[in-house]
């Protein structure tokens, strides 16, 4: 042991190193209670914010998307719906107005046809009653061309 005091008493380490180590500790733990201890907290806590912040984005961008993917979905499923709607009643409401058509050409053709045999009827009572008038238009005529 004399021969290990020799060495450290050669290198220039003498009984003052205790007192270099306890205050070395002493310091030691005062720094890591007063800024070591704070700073990691810290320290921790932002990566706490930061990396959970960033997954929990991360995580709100996935369920966004996916709910994005869902709504996408559903409006083409109602716009399906509402497009056989419609055609539906596109071709219900062409079929109506075509028998509104028919039914209106019928009627006036129906119409027309009465019309015309009205028309047909005047004429013949016209001609009828021009009939009896015209013994006494001629003789008129005729007494007009002769006197003159």
């Amino acid at each position: 042991m004399s021969q290990v005091i020799e060495i450290l008493t050669s290198l220039g380490i003498n009984q003052t190193v205790f007192m270099q180590f306890g205050v070395f500790f002493v310091a030691y733990v005062a720094m890591s209670r007063i800024v070591f201890k704070p700073y990691l907290q810290k320290h921790n806590e932002r990566l706490r914010r930061t990396v959970g912040g960033q997954e929990e984005a991360e995580s709100l961008l996935t369920l966004v998307e996916e709910r994005e993917a869902a709504y996408k979905q559903e409006a083409r499923k109602l716009n399906s719906e509402i497009r056989s709607i419609f055609s539906e009643a596109s071709s219900k409401s062409k079929q109506e107005s075509e028998v509104l058509l028919r039914q209106a050409k019928d009627l006036a053709e129906k119409e027309a046809q009465m019309a015309q045999k009205q028309l047909e009827q005047a004429i013949k009572e016209t001609r009828g009653e021009l009939e009896q008038y015209i013994p006494e238009i001629s003789t008129n005529i005729q007494n007009k061309f002769v006197r003159h």
